[in-house]
């Protein structure tokens, strides 16, 4: 676990993948940048499970409008207000997982 206060030029590149693709691009930005953001690294102790998708699982959709619809007991359900107000940022691929842990945990040191 980490608390850190991100430079919005750092809020820009954790989301760079998400610039051009999703229209909340700035708003998303500027929330990451708005105050302290807790970052936990959070893995599955069973080996059979893929922890990234079970984390997904807990969050729910972006939308927390549609995770009340369609998973009404997940963290964004419960917590979320809009797509950028949603909770809980967790990555969508598999494969930028330890991407983001490390920009997080070793890059922002």
């Amino acid at each position: 676990m980490r608390m850190l206060l991100m430079a919005r030029v750092n809020c820009e590149e954790f989301y760079e993948v998400y610039r051009g693709v999703l229209p909340e691009f700035i708003p998303m930005v500027a929330q990451l940048a708005s105050g302290v953001c807790m970052c936990l690294e959070v893995a599955c102790e069973d080996p059979e499970k893929n922890s990234h998708q079970e984390f997904r699982n807990f969050c729910g959709p972006m939308d927390p409008e549609i995770a009340k619809l369609l998973r009404p007991h997940t963290l964004r359900s419960k917590f979320g207000s809009s797509k950028v107000l949603n909770g809980i940022h967790c990555t969508d691929l598999s494969d930028d997982t330890n991407l983001e842990l490390q920009y997080m945990f070793k890059i922002l040191e």
